[in-house]
């Protein structure tokens, strides 16, 4: 088994990306023509799980994928990015998941996804594999896999010593032994004031920012040790809960071709920086530098930068934003 220090493990889901690029959203019972069709591998585990190889660490991935040709081009792709693939368990009675995507002219999308065999990884799946989730020295899960199974990750990953990260996207209710368990939690400003309400935690007051401060607060109540609340042109806010401090990181100001993965881009980065050793607030620049390159490129796994790309913008994001 590899030793915790030198590896990102990733458990979640894998998706192939079906988008149309149009002028604009259609509105319900509408037909908008015009737009142009492209095909990308995705799925927020397996995106995530690219982000984090091409920025440098080793990196495992933990996912189930159907007996088909969509789960074929997943596992090829994943395996030529230098992902370790022999963990990802093939599902031969369910197809492969599958995302219809539209994205409007400024980057925007709407996401509508059938998980398929995502949808299938079970307890005693992720329960076989925990050595290799005890021994990583970073552990993320989003939740496009089963509620149950993400739980009993996190039940493993707290008997050995990674640093345990949930992205709840897409947003389900998540139960307070869930959140006891993880370390850092990174939703978006919608989910993480949607998790607040789900909470049924006290009324918030104010501004946007005064919003996201209260709901940190009031969630990292549950154990949680840091919130990183991503913005997207505006940046993230990061609540230290130990130290009950609130740091903002700006954005890099570019403009938006195609947002799909960007928040995958984040994560991943986010995850292989701590891996490689490096401090949450500069591992949280890195993720934010890394993401304003990824959003200039179409499609989600393959719009993630290389490590090279990361250090050349994140040198450039730290001279221009002085952060």
């Amino acid at each position: 088994m590899p030793d915790r220090d030198q590896y990102v493990l990733i458990i979640g889901s894998s998706n192939m990306d079906l988008n149309i690029y149009s002028q604009r959203f259609p509105k319900p019972g509408e037909t908008v023509t015009g737009g142009v069709f492209k095909q990308f591998l995705g799925g927020k585990g397996a995106n995530q799980v690219v982000a984090s190889v091409r920025s440098g660490s080793k990196t495992f991935f933990i996912g189930k994928i159907g007996r088909d040709a969509f789960g074929n081009a997943m596992v090829s792709q994943l395996d030529y990015e230098g992902v370790n693939i022999e963990h990802i368990i093939r599902d031969p009675h369910e197809s492969s998941g599958v995302a219809f995507i539209l994205i409007n002219k400024t980057g925007e999308n709407m996401i509508s996804v059938a998980p398929g065999a995502n949808f299938k990884l079970t307890p005693e799946e992720v329960q076989a594999k925990s050595d290799l989730i005890k021994n990583a020295k970073c552990l993320i899960v989003q939740m496009e896999i089963p509620i149950e199974t993400i739980e009993a990750t996190f039940d493993i990953a707290k008997q050995g010593e990674c640093i345990k990260i949930l992205n709840p996207a897409p947003l389900k209710p998540i139960s307070s032994s869930i959140l006891s368990n993880i370390d850092i939690i990174v939703p978006n400003e919608g989910e993480l004031l949607q998790l607040h309400s789900l909470l049924k935690l006290q009324q918030l007051k104010g501004n946007s920012k005064e919003r996201i401060i209260q709901a940190s607060k009031n969630i990292s109540k549950f154990g949680i040790k840091t919130i990183i609340t991503t913005l997207g042109n505006k940046g993230a806010i990061v609540y230290d809960a130990a130290e009950d401090k609130i740091t903002e990181v700006p954005a890099f100001k570019i403009q938006a071709i195609d947002t799909v993965g960007a928040g995958d881009c984040f994560n991943g980065v986010l995850a292989s920086k701590l891996c490689q050793g490096e401090t949450l607030l500069t591992s949280v620049k890195y993720a934010t530098a890394a993401a304003s390159i990824a959003i200039t490129r179409q499609g989600a796994q393959a719009s993630m930068p290389y490590a090279n790309e990361i250090e050349d913008r994140f040198k450039h994001y730290i001279q221009n934003y002085k952060v």
